[in-house]
């Protein structure tokens, strides 16, 4: 305790021969610019110590929070972005930080909380910069949990602010991807596990995943093969090795193909493959 306490009288001493309050903040956005993160973080803190009622106190924790985000720890770079956004609500930076906690939420799959997020934004900044950003991925949230009137109406928005939208990329990709979860046809998990059951590895074709029902299919025929090798030559131990293998193959076949149905009804490469494509803004 007392070794923090001289810890900070000196930081406190030495105020002045710090750079300026700018020159402070400065330095810590060089150092995030520059991939130092942890370097960034630790000059905004002593920005915020120094100056707890400075002017660029919003602007430090945008840089700490968007460093933490790059280094690693998105549940501290949330924690930051929400409490600079309820702190500094009717500043700029206020309303990026409520922005990119959606997309933080957005890029982790957190779909629930990136809507609140984004429908939060639209409420409370009908004119920001981000607006539009936040129409498209809720329009994609929507799509996503199949509430697909609901994606209609925000897409509908867009067009509003937007009336060239289908002539750019991100319009376009926007209406594909609607139209795909309109015009997809939900997997019966059923007949999924009865088709491999039947034949392994049909299970896998049923969900569109070629490659794996061949590999199932030959995988399954070559250990059966085994077993029947065995049995012309009288070989017991060798039926006995292949059964169990062939058993354990055969049931994967199903559980794996009803797996398959599951992750092609929610949609996870869809899924994957957008919120691999999130731009982040920082």
């Amino acid at each position: 305790m007392k070794r923090l306490l001289i810890f900070l009288f000196l930081v406190y001493l030495s105020k002045s021969a710090f750079s300026s309050e700018k020159g402070l903040v400065d330095l810590a956005e060089c150092h995030y610019n520059n991939f130092e993160y942890y370097n960034a973080i630790t000059e905004s803190m002593r920005y915020q110590f120094l100056y707890p009622d400075g002017s660029l106190f919003p602007k430090s924790m945008l840089i700490m929070g968007k460093s933490y985000y790059k280094g690693g720890d998105r549940e501290k770079a949330l924690n930051i972005f929400m409490e600079c956004y309820h702190r500094f609500l009717n500043l700029n930076e206020g309303e990026t930080a409520l922005f990119y906690s959606g997309l933080i939420r957005f890029e982790a799959g957190s779909y629930n909380f990136a809507a609140k997020n984004f429908l939060e934004y639209k409420y409370v900044y009908p004119d920001g910069r981000f607006y539009e950003d936040a129409i498209i991925n809720l329009s994609l949230i929507y799509t996503f949990a199949e509430n697909y009137d609901e994606a209609d109406i925000q897409l509908e928005e867009y067009g509003k602010i937007s009336p060239e939208w289908r002539l750019t990329q991100k319009g376009s990709e926007l209406s594909s991807i609607l139209l795909q979860g309109k015009n997809r046809q939900r997997k019966s998990l059923y007949i999924a596990g009865i088709s491999s059951a039947l034949i392994p590895g049909a299970g896998y074709f049923y969900t569109e995943k070629y490659k794996l029902g061949i590999l199932s299919f030959l995988s399954n025929v070559a250990l059966i093969f085994g077993i029947y090798d065995g049995y012309k030559r009288d070989n017991k131990l060798q039926m006995i090795f292949f059964s169990v293998i062939e058993f354990s193959f055969y049931n994967y076949s199903i559980v794996g193909s009803i797996r398959s149905a599951n992750e092609y009804n929610r949609r996870d490469d869809l899924k994957k493959e957008v919120q691999a494509g999130i731009q982040m803004s920082f």
